[in-house]
């Protein structure tokens, strides 16, 4: 059975002009070289009869609805474009009667559902590989143009799911196209690998450049830092076990060490340099592991998994197109390859600040402390991050070896 493809673009003022010249086969297109011109008078149009200029009739629609007298802004999107089409079995497998009710019960559909006072144009092509049917929508509601409320997440949801549903009824042999797709344009899906592709490339030279100002920041903060010191005594009166000629018990003073220590100045001003260099350094691993590492780390997870449900998709809706498939089986090994690779940088960033200040903070509990706050501002900012994995995952491995104990 073939796939229901039913798909939306956002079109701005400076989109509509490309798309008019495309569906109205008004200039000779450069880099579609599927149309046949030989068959392009089989082509029509639901809505208009002769070609029009597609700006001016989306402001008519816009203007003859709209009841504020605020101005469209200039970077509204203006029109909604769905793409209504199949594979080409299906298109095969019907007669141009078929055909043709196939898109005049799709545009009714959407028509109805949308307003047909607010479909601009509703053109069929028929000189290219596939039929489809292109319908742009102006996101005309309650006299304001919002083409977020129109096409929200859920409306999509529905389209996805009652289209192909509504021409089963109707008697078209078609289902549903693969769950949690969001049904992105190929070529849509390329421009986004290739700024996915970039993001990871800076990303990478980032990393290079945080670990870079780490090693040296750290260079900076002396390592071996002793300080003499002596313990602070106090004169103390203490009974000797003897008494006087008039029964009173005897004492003597002597010497006691209290909590405190006394060291010189140059010292001193050592301790509170040391002390001031450690709370640089914390705030400066913060500011990598929580900014430029751990975060970004986390949104290219979620855009390989976006970018992998489009490949899914890809492969039902194309046919035909191998080639393009195996280019996203290669692109997406690549990003796993990526991702495994920034982990590793996580990991290693996680153990230098841990040895760190394991080498500055004398004391196991203390240690422990500052570096629990550390993990815990990381959190804070960043919750499920590598960072917490880690951390985590080495709290479990110490309670495991206490309990053996």
């Amino acid at each position: 059975m073939s796939f229901a493809i039913c798909r939306m673009q956002k079109m701005k003022s400076h989109d509509l002009k490309g798309i008019q010249f495309h569906n109205q086969r008004e200039r000779e297109s450069k880099t579609n070289s599927d149309i046949d011109k030989e068959r392009s008078h089989k082509n029509y149009d639901f809505v208009n009869d002769e070609n029009i200029d597609y700006n001016e009739r989306v402001k008519e629609i816009i203007e003859s609805q709209k009841t504020g007298s605020r101005k469209t802004r200039k970077d509204a999107v203006l029109v909604n474009e769905l793409l209504v089409t199949s594979d080409r079995d299906f298109f095969e497998r019907l007669d141009p009667v078929e055909q043709k009710r196939f898109f005049e019960e799709s545009f009714k559909l959407f028509s109805e559902r949308y307003g047909e006072q607010n479909i601009a144009y509703a053109t069929v092509h028929n000189d290219e590989k596939t039929p489809h049917l292109h319908i742009g929508v102006v996101p005309m509601r309650d006299g304001k143009l919002q083409g977020k409320n129109v096409f929200n997440r859920a409306e999509l949801l529905w389209m996805q799911d009652k289209f192909p549903e509504h021409m089963q009824k109707l008697g078209f042999d078609l289902e549903r196209g693969e769950k949690g797709s969001d049904r992105q344009h190929i070529e849509t899906t390329k421009y986004k690998k290739q700024t996915l592709e970039k993001e990871i490339d800076f990303l990478e030279k980032n990393i290079v450049t945080k670990k870079d100002e780490l090693t040296a920041f750290i260079g900076k903060v002396e390592s071996d830092l002793t300080v003499p010191a002596k313990r602070q005594t106090k004169n103390v009166e203490v009974p000797t076990g003897e008494k006087n000629l008039f029964g009173k018990e005897k004492t003597k003073t002597v010497k006691k060490p209290t909590e405190n220590v006394i060291i010189s100045r140059t010292d001193y001003k050592k301790l509170v340099a040391a002390a001031q260099d450690n709370e640089k350094l914390k705030i400066h691993l913060k500011q990598v592991l929580n900014t430029d590492m751990a975060k970004e780390n986390r949104e290219l997870r979620e855009n390989y998994e976006v970018l992998r449900g489009k490949h899914n998709d890809l492969v039902h809706r194309f046919n035909g197109m191998v080639e393009d498939h195996n280019e996203l089986v290669q692109e997406n090994k690549s990003l796993k390859a990526r991702v495994s690779d920034l982990k590793r940088e996580i990991g290693f960033v996680y153990k230098s600040a841990k040895d760190f200040l394991e080498e500055r903070i004398r004391g196991l509990s203390a240690f422990r402390s500052a570096f629990k706050d550390l993990v815990d501002k990381v959190k804070e900012k960043t919750p499920g991050s590598e960072f917490e994995r880690l951390h985590k995952r080495e709290r479990r491995l110490e309670q495991n070896r206490e309990m053996e104990r």
